[in-house]
């Protein structure tokens, strides 16, 4: 029983790894760092002639009191307070800036306490929604911070090479598949533009009239496609590859030179290469579910026909 106990006990932590594959997978983006001012004059009621005590507290929002009063950051990010008034003030998170129950008083993740004049108070604001606040030594000075779900980063679609002797920086942007340490994966089948620019290392520059040859090579060394001696007038070019076969390739782009005609200037000149891996999109939150299927199938065929023993039996 013990060994038909440590496989349904696989069987259970393969549904567990399934669940934090596809559950828990969570990335947050790098924020950034928002200010919001206190005004020299905030310390009087007259910045905000719409105050009152009761009644609808977002119709007293004065960018004279705060400002911005009103402020959308992406969520993770970074709001700093900052005070230019010549009077101390505070900053307190509150679901109702005119009902004193509601202040998040003696929190310091919520309660700046006294801000000095020429000080600053931070604050990192995780939860997406409206978070209100206010000075409650000056309780006419009301804000706002609305937090938005942060977009997920952008995709990078350009791998940078250099030539093997330095001689040529060569940057390839992809029309699809991803990049990562210099590796390009694609889903087959799918074709595949590569918009490529030749550039002097030391100048930066585009170089004209660029010769090269280029050519996609399986994992044995055998030539997929192959394109010899093309030319680029202004130093950008584009070449369109269809894989349809999983497995590693590269792309060998071998720059000849520079000119119009033979020989070539060779000052910019060699080789470099691209890695790509064809293998199909299969998310890693499938194949974790497919592991624990396949688990508690073994742990259910080892279990079959003990299953309606007496417990005596056990």
């Amino acid at each position: 029983m013990k060994h038909n106990y440590n496989i349904l006990t696989l069987g259970i932590l393969s549904i567990a790894v399934a669940s934090l594959t596809l559950y828990g997978n969570v990335k947050q983006t790098s924020a950034a760092e928002f200010i919001i001012e206190m005004p020299v004059g905030s310390q009087n009621m007259a910045c905000n002639p719409a105050y009152s005590p009761t009644g609808d507290w977002m119709k007293m929002l004065s960018d004279k009191c705060f400002k911005p009063s009103t402020l959308t950051v992406p969520a993770g990010s970074t709001v700093t307070f900052v005070n230019k008034d010549t009077a101390s003030h505070t900053v307190a998170f509150a679901s109702n800036p005119l009902d004193a129950t509601t202040w998040k008083l003696g929190d310091p993740k919520f309660d700046s306490g006294l801000v000095l004049p020429n000080g600053k108070w931070s604050v990192v604001l995780e939860e997406v929604g409206e978070h209100p606040y206010l000075c409650y030594v000056h309780p006419w000075m009301i804000g706002r911070v609305i937090v938005e779900a942060a977009a997920p980063p952008a995709e990078t679609r350009l791998i940078t090479l250099t030539t093997d002797n330095n001689s040529v920086k060569v940057e390839v942007e992809f029309s699809a598949g991803t990049a990562s340490d210099n590796m390009l994966t694609v889903d087959p089948p799918q074709e595949v533009t590569f918009n490529i620019k030749f550039i002097d290392p030391a100048s930066g520059k585009l170089i004209e009239h660029v010769n090269y040859d280029f050519a996609v090579v399986d994992a044995n060394g055998n030539t997929v496609s192959s394109k010899t001696e093309q030319h680029t007038h202004d130093g950008k070019a584009e070449q369109k590859v269809n894989f349809t076969s999983t497995g590693a390739y590269t792309i060998d782009i071998n720059v000849l030179g520079t000119g119009i005609n033979k020989p070539f200037d060779t000052k910019h000149s060699g080789k470099s290469t691209l890695s790509i891996s064809v293998v199909p999109e299969f998310p890693i939150g499938i194949v974790a579910v497919f592991a624990s299927i396949a688990g508690i199938a073994v742990a259910m065929s080892r279990f079959k026909g003990r299953l309606h023993m007496p417990m005596s039996n056990y």
